[in-house]
């Protein structure tokens, strides 16, 4: 049987050829003429496009902050600004026992708020990210509050907890009268519980969008390896959902802080001073008393507890992400 063989130069096959790689696309018109007219524009534009955000913003926010610090250091008659007295309008809050229990009922009203809104939004907002049946309406109903305006919410409350005819039946606890506005302890729970009420759905709601946003990848990567539901939310869920919870913390500190209406409505500040906090003192100096420097002076005690406060999480965020 004869063997066919070829020749090397029939079986040699030609090079191939490498395609270079395509040029980057030339910019649009459109775009390099902006990029170009943004290049030339000169500074004077950029600047008068910018100016007038920056008069809004330093008139809607940097000049009541000046003008209320002004108006601290001044002696004050009703509308009248006397001479300039230095710090002797911040002399009732820190000197006198008044003014040192405002202190700590202010630190106690947020503390305490903060500790039952928290959790309770984190554990609500789990349960509203399950796939369960109605879950829209259990969404509804546990928002609902968030609509509800503080003055509704303190005489509603002011009449579920009434000892007389509240619905709630609260009035004889173990065969004793227990009457919510009357006792300054527990004024200051009643307090605390209708703030954690009328606030933990904005709460829910931020917690709810982060936790859908983490993947389910890595829930399903920790189920594998063995971890339960606890340990899952405790080492994957909670960790990527701590930025939210200190924006959460921070905005809910600004707001108990500054909460007026809430505390005026359901005690004004009694009884027995067990509630008057802060904010109520800056109310009540300013717009009953008429005394707008003290009312001032406490304003800018508020405004720098919350810079203290918010300074100290965004310390506590950048520590824990590094």
């Amino acid at each position: 049987m004869a063997t066919v063989v070829h020749h090397p130069a029939e079986t040699k096959r030609p090079p191939v050829r490498q395609t270079p790689p395509p040029p980057p696309a030339p910019p649009t018109p459109s775009s390099a003429r902006r990029r170009k007219a943004a290049a030339n524009a000169p500074a004077g534009l950029a600047w008068g496009l910018i100016l007038p955000s920056i008069v809004v913003v330093a008139i809607v926010s940097i000049f009541p902050i000046a003008y209320a610090i002004n108006l601290s250091l001044h002696e004050t008659s009703y509308m009248q600004v006397g001479e300039f007295i230095g710090f002797e309008n911040f002399l009732p809050i820190f000197t006198t026992g008044e003014g040192l229990g405002q202190i700590g009922l202010s630190l106690v009203y947020v503390i305490g708020s903060l500790l039952l809104a928290v959790p309770l939004s984190l554990g609500l907002a789990n349960l509203l990210n399950q796939q369960v049946a109605f879950r829209r309406v259990f969404r509804v109903l546990i928002l609902l509050p968030w609509v509800v305006s503080q003055t509704v919410a303190a005489l509603l409350w002011k009449w579920l907890v009434n000892p007389d005819y509240g619905p709630l039946g609260l009035g004889e606890l173990g065969g004793n009268r227990v009457d919510f506005l009357a006792d300054p302890v527990l004024a200051m729970v009643l307090l605390i519980v209708v703030n954690v009420w009328i606030s933990y759905p904005l709460a829910t709601i931020l917690c709810l969008a982060s936790l859908q946003t983490i993947p389910e990848e890595l829930k399903e990567a920790a189920e594998v390896d063995g971890a339960g539901p606890f340990r899952r939310f405790m080492q994957v869920t909670l960790p990527l959902m701590k930025p939210t919870l200190f924006v959460v913390a921070i905005q809910l500190t600004l707001l108990y802080f500054n909460m007026v209406t809430l505390v005026y409505t359901l005690t004004g500040g009694g009884p027995l001073g067990g509630t008057n906090l802060l904010s109520l003192g800056a109310f009540k100096e300013s717009f009953e008393f008429f005394n707008l420097g003290l009312g001032a002076a406490y304003s800018v005690v508020l405004f720098a507890f919350n810079v203290i406060f918010g300074a100290a999480y965004i310390r506590l965020l950048r520590s824990d992400k590094s």
